[in-house]
């Protein structure tokens, strides 16, 4: 379903909106293309992480549906994610990208082998919540018009307060979870170690993005700093 919905976004934006074939374009259909699934994900990790915590189940060795459906949704969007990054982008950002995606299906493809910690899967998948907000970000690099609109304003606020809650407040809790949990004997090194560490990356980086993500909502919210067209009046200056 994700390759039908690429295409599908790709004819309305470059159809409809009017983008020129090209890069740009390519690019933008993988955000909007990958969109509803976003939606998908942020619902089923929701769900998932929820059931566990009504049901009280072992945090290490069940799961349950939604968790589940959250993980092979994830999963099926890094490669899809890879697959088309692969076509646009190059250089160190390609090889940063590929590297993400890699640890990501490996990591989550770890809770299907061993059978366990998926709930953990789950948990931390509620932060994929920001890129619902993100996506509009990206379109406006490609769209500057958008950065105009008021609802964009508000999308900027949106992205800056669930960056708050789901990477900085959301890592931290997996992590004591993770350590406050009994887990089983048989744990291997790989789930022990490379799981938490990932997390603690996730944290260190979303630390880094969310500076620049505050710059770029105070730019979005001061009055004048954008044209009409939505380009920066400063040209010499890095956008949001």
């Amino acid at each position: 379903m994700m390759a039908p919905s690429f295409f599908a976004a790709k004819a309305l934006l470059r159809f409809g909106v009017g983008l020129p074939p090209g890069i740009k374009l390519e690019r933008l259909a993988g955000f909007v293309g990958l969109y509803p699934f976003f939606m998908l994900m942020v619902y089923y990790s929701h769900t998932g992480s929820w059931a566990h915590f009504a049901a009280g189940a072992s945090r290490s060795t069940e799961s349950n549906a939604d968790s589940d459906t959250f993980i092979c949704l994830y999963l099926a969007g890094n490669i899809m994610q890879a697959i088309g990054q692969s076509q646009t982008e190059s250089g160190v950002l390609l090889w940063q990208l590929m590297a993400h995606h890699a640890l990501s299906i490996f990591c989550f493809g770890l809770g299907f082998y061993f059978d366990r910690f998926r709930f953990f899967c789950a948990f931390a998948g509620m932060c994929e919540t920001t890129n619902l907000f993100l996506v509009p970000v990206f379109a406006a690099k490609e769209i500057p018009s958008i950065k105009v609109h008021t609802w964009y304003k508000v999308n900027g606020v949106l992205l800056w307060s669930t960056f708050m809650i789901y990477r900085g407040l959301l890592f931290p809790i997996w992590l004591y979870i993770w350590y406050q949990e009994a887990q089983p004997v048989d744990t291997h090194p790989i789930e022990k170690y490379l799981y938490p560490i990932t997390v603690v990356l996730l944290l260190v980086l979303s630390g880094a993005w969310f500076v620049q993500i505050h710059k770029g909502v105070v730019k979005v919210m001061t009055p004048g700093y954008y044209e009409a067209d939505g380009t920066h009046k400063g040209k010499d200056e890095k956008d949001f």
